[in-house]
């Protein structure tokens, strides 16, 4: 018996060594939703607008750029062979926003993949700040968006759909990254406003089914990119935040093999998954590199999985203490929102309360559900007597124990 543990134990580390050692054929970094803004846009003596005021959500806009140069950094102290940018890449579209932008990406090592959110194009928001004033400035256009972005999978794209902004980039001899156009931007001026949410229209579909199919018959691994969520992340953020025709498109992906969805456009991280009798697609939804958790998303191709790993940018060499400082920022904007609302409901507690609140909703958004439900552990009672607070409390309370930085599945 012994002889047969000790046998066993062995079979088990080379096992774990031998995965451990393996390398991957090909690693993609994912981030999403830069929402950068050109320094030029700005006056540099101007008092009423500033960048860590541009909004009242919690993001650091005020180091926007070190952020993205420091993913840039990652990148090229990686081996990645590509970056995906899952939309939402400027404020609000600014053409200058977007040429600096295009600029910084030009210094990454690797194959620079973008797509456009709905802040990108046609936008109605587009400004420039001066001398105590905002001024509306002229958004960009599609064509416009292609050219500025036309190294960075435009211009030597596998197969491009002629009614979106969607693509497919051919990443290695039997991968694709299918990128695709969820935004309904063209539809701004019609509207009058500029438009959230995001739908997959019929002669995109039709695109999209054909190249799928010629894949699967190839054996070629697909994984999909889009800005708006292909899963319900939220049931409260539902509109405007998933596709609006979400189920059509997840049949579509799950009938020719596709295994990984990657979105952004809610900032928060986020892994859920749906199944259709045998089939799984996993829809990961990346935390805004601007939110707390600041982070960006590995994917490693193996012989016969795939892996992904979420991280924190490391900004260090720019800003000290940066993750403390990102979620004092995060945790203020909204424990300064709720706090007088709390302490009306709640008396004497409600500072107590806001805190807890505020504290769940800065681990919700990265993702870090183990520190939520540690929070519920140590503070039985007071959880007790907030489960109920609101719709948006209890679905931050209530989350599944799953790992939302790592997943690991199967071709």
């Amino acid at each position: 018996m012994k002889k047969l543990l000790t046998l066993f134990l062995c079979l088990s580390i080379c096992s774990c060594k031998q995965t451990s050692e393996e390398k991957p054929s090909l690693t993609y970094f994912i981030a999403t939703d830069l929402h950068y803004l050109s320094d030029t846009l700005i006056g540099k003596d101007n008092q009423i607008y500033i960048k860590e005021n541009l909004t009242s959500d919690g993001r650091v806009f005020e180091y926007d750029n070190q952020i993205i140069d420091a993913l840039i950094d990652e990148v090229n102290n990686s081996t990645t062979n590509y970056l995906m940018l899952t939309g939402d890449l400027t404020l609000n579209g600014e053409k200058q926003s977007h040429i600096d932008l295009a600029n910084k990406l030009k210094k990454a090592n690797c194959k620079v993949l973008v797509i456009p959110g709905n802040h990108d194009i046609l936008n109605y928001n587009a400004r420039s700040y001066f001398d105590d004033y905002f001024q509306y400035i002229s958004p960009i256009s599609y064509d416009e968006f292609k050219e500025i972005y036309q190294d960075f999978g435009y211009k030597d794209a596998y197969s491009y759909d002629e009614t979106s902004l969607s693509y497919i980039y051919q990443t290695s001899d039997n991968t694709w990254a299918l990128m695709l156009d969820s935004n309904m931007s063209k539809y701004n001026y019609e509207a009058g406003m500029t438009l959230v949410g995001g739908m997959i229209e019929e002669n995109t579909y039709k695109w999209i089914e054909e190249n799928l199919k010629y894949a699967k018959e190839n054996n070629i691994q697909v994984t999909s990119f889009m800005h708006h969520n292909l899963l319900v992340h939220n049931e409260l953020f539902k509109t405007s935040y998933t596709l609006y025709n979400n189920q059509d498109i997840i049949d579509l992906l799950i009938k020719y093999n596709v295994k990984i969805n990657f979105s952004g456009h809610l900032h928060i991280q986020s892994i859920k998954n749906y199944t259709n009798e045998n089939n799984e697609i996993y829809d990961i939804s990346g935390v805004s590199v601007l939110d707390y958790g600041n982070r960006y998303g590995i994917l490693n191709f193996y012989e016969k999985e795939l892996e992904y790993i979420s991280k924190p940018i490391n900004l260090s060499k720019y800003v000290n203490n940066f993750a403390s400082y990102s979620f004092n920022v995060f945790y203020k904007e909204y424990y300064n929102k709720s706090v007088n609302k709390n302490i009306y409901k709640y008396g004497d507690q409600g500072e107590t309360i806001t805190d807890f609140i505020a504290k769940v909703n800065c681990y919700y958004f990265d993702g870090n559900y183990n520190e939520i439900n540690a929070l519920k552990i140590q503070n039985p009672e007071l959880y007790e007597l907030i489960k109920n607070d609101s719709e948006y409390v209890n679905s931050i309370l209530n989350v599944e124990n799953k790992n939302q930085h790592y997943l690991k599945i199967s071709k």
